[in-house]
């Protein structure tokens, strides 16, 4: 992770920070050390790591950080929900930053995200607050242009105003992992509210192993641009399939434009995942999985044979 380019002055005192971890090491220490310099309070979850990670959560709470210890790993929805409701018990803030311990933000973020809500021409229907950009990627949007909507923000680097979760509840354990992000989004617009991309909002987000796109042995690329595959472990491919169809079937008739859009994203995604991609036998039984688990109704953790089967 690239070191953060901002000194912020004080830390803002209306907004608490949520970080999920999972087997985390020094460098996650770092990033909740550098989380503290811009949000009054730090509360880390960590979701029943099954290494010894004491002395890095130790550290952590030497930096001044609340740190709540899950027996068994629960998933990224229930650490995150663990942990709100613990920030809020705490100091009741107007804001929450969810973060994932493999991120952090680039320049005055959490001021430009603050301003963003503050300007709106109806400050009452935002509901959250996401990055703009990933590593100085722009994200898609929609809606209005003036005051772009994020398309399907992810969890980490998002400001949610507490009182949102009064209104539409927290996020659902029974995703587990992957589009946790996503249903809480559409619930969001369910509920009148909007997911505003932050104003010059970027966040520096680790991708995962980036693998070369071959074909034949040639690195494909775009002019002069080299293309690359970002790889999920199999086990990740189980959770994508299942959970993109039980939240296609959510939302179909609610909110078909979107959820078109998102099956369409989701297309692409495996052209290059079992096109391209290393490892197809087992992403391919993986994606087998959770459409029978989506058809189902199958949430929740993955079974552990199916899980031993696919690392």
């Amino acid at each position: 992770m690239a070191p953060a380019d901002f000194e912020a002055k004080e830390p803002h005192q209306d907004v608490c920070g949520v970080v999920s971890a999972y087997n985390p090491g020094p460098e996650n220490v770092s990033n909740v050390k550098w989380l503290l310099r811009f949000v009054s309070h730090v509360v880390v979850v960590d979701d029943g790591s099954p290494g010894d990670v004491s002395q890095a959560l130790a550290e952590m709470e030497d930096a001044g950080a609340i740190v709540v210890r899950l027996s068994t790993n629960s998933g990224i929805a229930r650490a995150l929900n663990v942990g709100i409701k613990e920030a809020v018990e705490r100091w009741g803030p107007e804001w929450i930053v969810t973060m994932d311990q493999d991120s952090r933000f680039t320049g005055d973020y959490v001021t430009s995200a603050l301003e963003t809500a503050a300007s709106s021409r109806d400050p009452r229907s935002v509901g959250m607050v996401c990055a703009e950009s990933h590593n100085h990627i722009p994200l898609p949007t929609w809606g209005d242009r003036q005051e772009a909507q994020i398309f399907d923000p992810m969890t980490s680097g998002s400001l949610v105003r507490t009182s949102v979760f009064n209104v539409v509840g927290f996020f659902d354990e029974g995703f587990f992992i992957d589009c946790v992000d996503s249903e809480f989004n559409a619930r969001l617009r369910e509920h009148g509210l909007r997911a505003l991309a932050g104003r010059g909002c970027n966040l520096e987000h680790s991708l995962g192993s980036a693998r070369p796109m071959k074909i034949l042995g040639w690195h494909a690329r775009v002019g002069s641009k080299k293309l690359f595959v970002y790889y999920h472990a199999p086990f990740r491919v189980y959770y994508i399939t299942r959970n993109s169809l039980i939240l296609a079937r959510r939302y179909a008739m609610k909110q078909p434009t979107w959820v078109l859009r998102r099956i369409y994203m989701e297309i692409q995604s495996n052209v290059v995942r079992f096109g391209f991609g290393p490892n197809r036998r087992k992403h391919f039984v993986a994606a087998v999985a959770g459409v029978r688990d989506a058809l189902r109704q199958k949430m929740g953790k993955i079974d552990d044979a199916l899980a031993a089967r696919l690392r």
